[in-house]
C-alpha cells in the first residue's frame, strides 16, 4: 500500500467532497422553488407526517460529484467506468420513480399494459396461443405485489422489478460472458468455480440490495450512514488487496457522500430518493463483484439485507396468515412504534454496520 496512491485516494475524496457541498445548498433551493418534496406514506409512524414535502432525489447530486470527478482523475474501463455505468442505469431508474412520485403521474401502467397484452391476447380480446403465458405473466405480478407494491408512485412493484432484471441481466451477462468471471471467491478455500450458476448468482445478489438499501431509506441519516461504512470498507479492502482505481472510486464516492450526510442527518433537510438508494446498492453490489469479494459483502451489508428483507417477509406473512411479525415494517419502524427515538435507531443500526463491516473485511483477508 503506496503513501502515493493513497495520497491520490484523499486528493479524489476532498475534491468530491467540494464539489458535492457546493452543489448541495443549491440543490436543496431548487426543489424547494419548484415543490420537488418528497411524499410520506400515510400508514406509517405518525412522527413521519412532519416530513411532508422535503427536497428530495439528493443522490443526484452525489452520483454527479463523483461521476465528473472519476470521469476526469480516474478513468478506468472495468474498475471505475463499468460501476459507474451500472450505478448510472440504476439511477436513471430511481429518478424516473421519484419524479413519479413527485407528480403523481406516470406512463408505464398503461404501457406494459398495453404492449404485454397484446403478446397475450389477439384484437378481439381473445387468448392466443400464448396465452399460457399470461399465467405465468399474473403469477408474476401477483408475487410482486404480495412484496409492497403501490399505486402512489405510478410505478408498480412488478414494473420496477423489470427493469431491475434488465440492469441485472445485463451486469450478469458482461461478468460471465464477455469478462469470462464463473467464480465465487470463498474465505480459506480460494476461487470456486460455479459456472452457470455464477451469473444467477449475480442477478439476484444485484436485484437483492437494490431493493434492501431502497426499503432502509425510511430513517434520516440511516441508508447513507450505512452506506458511507461500507464503501470505506471497500475503499480499505480494494487498497489492501492492490485495486487501485477502484480504490479511488471509493474514495471518491465517499467524499461525495459526506456533504449529503451533512444535509441527511435528523432532522433531514433532504433525501437521497430512490435515483440515491438506488446508485448505492448497484454500486456496492458491482464493487464487490470487480473485486471478488460477493461472499464477504454480505456481512458487510447484513444491516440492509435484514432491514430490506423484513418488508416482503412482512406482507407475506400477512398476506397468508392475516398475522404480523412486526408492529410495522421494514424494520426500523417496528422499533419507532416501541418508543425508540429515530435518532437512537439510526444510530444502533450504525453499530451494528460498522461492526459487521469489519467482520467482512476480515472475512474478505482469510
Amino acid at each position: 500500500m503506496g503513501t502515493v496512491e493513497l495520497l491520490i485516494d484523499f486528493m479524489l475524496l476532498f475534491l468530491a467532497c467540494l464539489v458535492s457541498l457546493a452543489l448541495y445548498p443549491l440543490w436543496i433551493n431548487f426543489v424547494y422553488r419548484f415543490q420537488m418534496g418528497e411524499s410520506v406514506r400515510q400508514d406509517g409512524p405518525i412522527t413521519h407526517r412532519k416530513k411532508e414535502g422535503t427536497p428530495t432525489m439528493g443522490g443526484l447530486v452525489f452520483i454527479f460529484s463523483v461521476a465528473v470527478v472519476s470521469l476526469l482523475f480516474n478513468r478506468s474501463r472495468t474498475q471505475t467506468l463499468f460501476p459507474l455505468f451500472v450505478a448510472s442505469m440504476a439511477g436513471l431508474l430511481g429518478m424516473l420513480e421519484d419524479f413519479t412520485k413527485v407528480y403523481r403521474r406516470s406512463g408505464l401502467p398503461g404501457f406494459f399494459e398495453y404492449h404485454f397484452g397484446k403478446i397475450f391476447k389477439n384484437k378481439n380480446g381473445v387468448r392466443t396461443r400464448l396465452g399460457i403465458f399470461s399465467k405465468i405473466w399474473d403469477s408474476f405480478k401477483s408475487i410482486a405485489g404480495s412484496v409492497g407494491s403501490s399505486d402512489d408512485s405510478g410505478i408498480l412493484t412488478y414494473q420496477k422489478f423489470i427493469v431491475q432484471g434488465l440492469i441485472a441481466g445485463f451486469v450478469s451477462y458482461w461478468t460471465y460472458a464477455k469478462l469470462g468471471w464463473d467464480y465465487i471467491w470463498l474465505p480459506l478455500v480460494g476461487d470456486v468455480h460455479i459456472g452457470l450458476f455464477y451469473p444467477i448468482f449475480i442477478f439476484f445478489l444485484f436485484i437483492g440490495i437494490l431493493n434492501a438499501v431502497a426499503f432502509t431509506d425510511g430513517l434520516d441519516g440511516l441508508a447513507g450512514g450505512l452506506s458511507l461504512i461500507s464503501l470505506i470498507s471497500f475503499w480499505v479492502l480494494s487498497r489492501i488487496i492492490g485495486y487501485n482505481a477502484l480504490a479511488g472510486f471509493c474514495a471518491t464516492f465517499v467524499g461525495a457522500l459526506i456533504p449529503f450526510l451533512y444535509f441527511n442527518i435528523f432532522p433531514a433537510r433532504i433525501f437521497m430518493g430512490n435515483v440515491g438508494s438506488y446508485v448505492l446498492g448497484a454500486t456496492m453490489a458491482i464493487l464487490a463483484v470487480v473485486m471478488h469479494r460477493e461472499f464477504a459483502f454480505l456481512f458487510m451489508g447484513i444491516v440492509f439485507f435484514i432491514d430490506g428483507i423484513s418488508s416482503p417477509l412482512q406482507q407475506l406473512v400477512y398476506k397468508y396468515t392475516r398475522k404480523r411479525l412486526f408492529r410495522m415494517a421494514p424494520l426500523h419502524h417496528h422499533f419507532e412504534l416501541l418508543g425508540w427515538h429515530e435518532s437512537k435507531i439510526t444510530l444502533r443500526f450504525i453499530l451494528f454496520g460498522v461492526f459487521f463491516a469489519f467482520v467482512g473485511i476480515f472475512v474478505a483477508l482469510l
